[in-house]
């Protein structure tokens, strides 16, 4: 026979049944905890007041275009704008009590500026 021939013996246990030294586990680093990618600057979120007050503005942009009073207004819907105009009276209503004092403010002027022009529109659309 030659001599560069070996034989080992791969099982895991010795004649006495224990698992042989070189089999051990060795303990497993613990992982890393992930690290997440640096998130880019952005501005903060807007402040609850910021989003009702774009809300009202919103709403009362497309009060006023149903009413015809914007350049861009296709025409006259006065039953949208009444609908409009009745949805800002019941955040009114529903908000009371919730609002800081410039949310409150925004919010009665508003509605009291959509509320005359829409009487004036309906004052004028009235057969004489």
């Amino acid at each position: 026979m030659s001599e560069d021939f070996q034989i080992r013996d791969r099982r895991r246990l010795d004649p006495e049944g224990n698992i042989k030294e070189e089999y051990f586990e060795k303990p497993k680093p613990e992982p890393k905890p992930k690290q997440e990618p640096p998130r880019p600057e952005t501005s903060p979120p807007p402040s609850s007041e910021a989003e009702f007050t774009s809300l009202l503005m919103n709403l009362s942009t497309m009060a006023y275009s149903a009413m015809g009073l914007l350049p861009n207004s296709k025409k006259v819907n006065l039953k949208d704008a009444r609908y409009i105009i009745d949805i800002i009276g019941v955040l009114e209503e529903k908000t009371k009590g919730n609002l800081t004092p410039e949310e409150e403010n925004t919010l009665k002027s508003l509605l009291y500026e959509l509320r005359m022009n829409y009487a004036r529109l309906t004052e004028k659309a009235r057969p004489k």
